[in-house]
């Protein structure tokens, strides 16, 4: 029977035996199945728009039914190639057929093919005309899922969604429907990893948002900006859907860091802190990881518009604390991640946000436990750099906080000193902050914190951190750190006066003021320390030109830091004070004890010291036009055998350099020929065992050369 015939009988009471003959048609492939599927998508192009009970529709709808039918055992992909399959059933979403077509297209979006057809603009646009044109249930379920799959294909496909006219607007005013919507058990699907789980369609409403959102920074702007998102988020969050919430809580992640002050409140009041909370005591790990993340971007974005009490009113939640702990000490890695960053938000709004969180039970243990997983990819080691800037704060708060920190770990001194220089001192701002307040408020502790090796952690700090952004906070806290430990034990550390050399050179002025005021400790504890600062030339020639500095605190400083070291070293100090570099109020150490130079010998060291500044310039001339002369000449000399003076080109022969001392400091050895070489070996063997060695011996690593 052909396939018009058959289509025919599914308005009969044969339809059941004529739509299995369709379907093995279909699936047998060749011109028949070709034609079954324009027969069934005529069908339901011709019934769709007709009255709900008439012939026609009940065809149309058969027809819908037995497509979709197809699609699922195998089908989807020769439906979708059909060039009027899909655009029946997308247009018979507005008609009597709606539930049975949008169900075929449900089977058909499956297929790459039904993927690339259905996110042509034309059927783009009818699925989300159905959203909110369709009265039916099934259709909106079926629509959100076609959407979703559409989305989920890729990032470019999301893109084109969220291009859709209309559709952001769309799904946002359908989300609230979507949490009452049944699924139906023929488009219900299961989710990998847990396969006797049904997704419902505010799942699917919600994922696609998300996909959308994830497509770039205007496709989460155009999200955020959509009329009722934030109501309509939290509606899925209170639907008890667990999976649907784990998306909602991405959504609203990905969507905080473009919303404004209005939504920033919205997304921060009571109800939807509330939900939150109790997604973070879902039992699915991405649940409650993508809620901990949603929660660190609320309070992001709530310090951003309204300040610190506001981030105050987050922290103290009821269950907020609780459930963050609970989650920075979990098992699993993004879990515990995104709670830790959460801790830091609400711990970096200063000592009153801070409290609570040093008083949350078990908070100050997660933050350890972040700072002994220090290893792994960037999200560990962020993790670890926000575990380090927490506990700091916490410190910052108080006295028996910074003993808290302290003793929240048998080994925490160990970790905060090994997070001084680890991972490219990614965590140094936040540990040396730590350890700076702990001396602070527990000096008591100062032996255990050097026993831990902090001096040496400080002294390689400064010497290699950056002297730019949190590399320069860092610097300012180790060198106060050099001013809150025993001097005469601080100085003897190997290379700290060349540390905080380079920390007094950075161009940061309250780096340089810490940085002397430690080089004025050392040099006061003991006249062996201050004689080892004037032996440093580097030393003293970044203090002089810091003593008339425009701020004030750096300059008392460094005039403090000189004036000790010219006490054990007066006439180093008054060299340097000589300097060019020296300005008026350095120069006038030289007329103040302990120097207590006449004006006359002053005036006379400072013309002499410009003297021989001046030299410098002339000196680097000099050096450079004797280099150039040299090269010169190497370039001029002319090139011939140096056993018989044969010159290259000459009877058409041509110069060969000696091999064994071809890279030696006189140039090239060259000989006309093996005849010539064997002539001048006697003269020439001792220079070529010379300039072997000079070359192996340049050549060779800095490590020494391996045996």
């Amino acid at each position: 029977m052909a396939p018009d015939d058959l289509v025919l009988q599914l308005a009969t009471a044969g339809q059941e035996a004529a739509a299995e003959r369709l379907i093995s048609i279909m699936l047998g492939g060749g011109r028949d199945a070709d034609a079954a599927v324009a027969a069934l998508a005529r069908a339901v192009a011709s019934g769709a728009r007709e009255a709900q009970r008439s012939p026609a529709a009940l065809l149309a709808a058969n027809a819908a039914v037995t497509l979709h039918l197809a699609a699922k055992r195998g089908a989807a992909a020769r439906i979708a190639g059909a060039p009027a399959a899909l655009p029946a059933l997308v247009a018979a979403l507005h008609g009597a057929a709606a539930g049975p077509a949008s169900a075929a297209v449900v089977g058909v979006s499956t297929a790459a093919a039904g993927v690339a057809a259905l996110l042509e603009p034309g059927c783009l646009a009818s699925l989300v005309a159905a959203l909110g044109a369709s009265s039916s249930n099934e259709t909106v379920f079926n629509v959100f899922v076609v959407l979703c799959t559409l989305a989920q294909s890729g990032p470019e496909a999301a893109r084109r969604v969220g291009d859709c006219p209309g559709a952001v607007a769309a799904l946002v005013a359908a989300l609230p429907r979507a949490t009452a919507v049944a699924a139906r058990p023929s488009v219900q699907h299961a989710t990998a990893g847990r396969p006797d789980t049904p997704l419902g369609p505010v799942h699917y409403a919600s994922a696609c948002l998300c996909c959308i959102t994830e497509a770039g920074p205007s496709y989460a702007r155009a999200v955020a900006s959509a009329p009722g998102v934030i109501s309509a988020l939290h509606a899925v969050l209170a639907s008890g859907d667990d999976l649907a919430i784990e998306v909602a809580a991405g959504t609203l992640t990905n969507l905080m860091p473009h919303t404004g002050p209005n939504a920033a409140l919205e997304i921060t009041a009571a109800p939807m802190l509330t939900a939150l909370v109790a997604a973070m005591a879902s039992g699915s790990p991405g649940t409650v990881t993508h809620a901990c993340m949603a929660i660190a971007n609320a309070i992001q974005c709530c310090a951003i518009a309204f300040g610190d009490a506001a981030v105050r009113r987050i922290a103290t939640t009821a269950g907020m604390l609780p459930g963050l702990v609970r989650a920075a000490g979990g098992e699993e890695r993004r879990l515990r991640n995104a709670a830790v960053q959460a801790l830091a938000n609400i711990t970096g709004q200063g000592p009153e946000a801070a409290r609570p969180v040093g008083d949350a039970p078990g908070a100050l243990g997660a933050l350890a436990a972040a700072l002994r997983r220090w290893g792994g990819d960037a999200n560990d080691r962020l993790t670890y750099r926000r575990a380090a800037l927490a506990l700091g704060c916490i410190a910052h708060v108080s006295a028996a906080h910074a003993r808290l920190v302290a003793g929240a770990a048998p080994d925490m001194l160990e970790l905060l000193t090994r997070a001084l220089t680890e991972n490219g001192f990614e965590a140094a701002l936040g540990a040396s902050l730590t350890i700076g307040e702990i001396l602070s408020f527990c000096p008591e502790w100062e032996a255990r914190v050097c026993g831990a090796g902090a001096l040496e952690a400080y002294v390689e700090l400064l010497r290699s951190v950056g002297c730019a952004g949190e590399g320069a906070h860092a610097m300012h806290n180790a060198c106060c750190f050099f001013q809150k430990t025993d001097a005469k034990r601080s100085a003897a550390v190997p290379g700290v006066i060349e540390a905080l050399t380079r920390a007094a050179s950075c161009g940061k002025d309250g780096v340089a003021a810490e940085a002397a005021l430690a080089f004025a400790r050392f040099a006061e504890a003991a006249p062996g320390h201050a004689r080892r600062l004037a032996a440093s030339c580097e030393a003293l020639q970044a203090l002089v030109p810091l003593a008339d500095s425009a701020d004030e605190r750096t300059a008392d400083a460094a005039l403090h830091a000189l004036r000790e070291a010219a006490s054990a070293a007066p006439s180093a100090v008054a060299a340097a004070l000589a300097a060019p570099s020296a300005g008026t109020r350095g120069r006038t150490l030289l007329l103040l004890p302990p120097l207590s130079l006449p004006a006359e010998a002053a005036a006379a060291l400072a013309q002499m010291g410009a003297r021989a500044g001046a030299l410098h310039p002339r000196v680097a001339a000099l050096e450079a036009l004797a280099a150039a002369a040299a090269g010169e000449a190497k370039a001029v000399r002319t090139k011939a055998c140096t056993a018989c003076g044969q010159h290259e080109g000459e009877a058409g022969g041509r110069l060969r350099p000696c091999t064994g001392c071809k890279g030696g400091p006189a140039g090239h050895v060259l000989y006309c020929g093996a005849v010539c070489q064997r002539a001048d070996r006697g003269r020439h063997r001792a220079y070529c065992k010379l300039a072997a060695a000079a070359s192996d011996a340049a050549a060779a690593p800095a490590g020494g050369r391996l045996a």
